[in-house]
């Protein structure tokens, strides 16, 4: 019998549009919100729960934002190099 997948722990599951819509800063504080939420207790098992979804998608979508500004950097310090370091 096939295992059901928990979507508590599915990576591929797709990043809300309002998440993708933020930038990497307001992730972050949003992140930091429901994470002090989750601590304090302020909110029940289920909220929790649907919290610890959001953050995983904060989490993730900042974590992508940190990728495609690494790229950047690098591509920037390539293309830098290859034009002799001249500006």
């Amino acid at each position: 019998m096939a295992k059901k997948k928990d979507p508590t722990t599915d990576s591929s599951s797709p990043i809300d549009a309002d998440i993708q819509a933020l930038g990497y800063e307001d992730a972050v504080e949003k992140l930091e919100e429901l994470v002090e939420s989750i601590e304090r207790g302020d909110v029940g098992l289920e909220q929790s729960l649907a919290s610890y979804r959001r953050g995983e998608m904060l989490l993730r979508h900042c974590r992508s934002l940190l990728d495609k500004a690494d790229l950047s950097v690098r591509e920037m310090t390539l293309a830098d190099a290859e034009n002799g370091g001249s500006n």
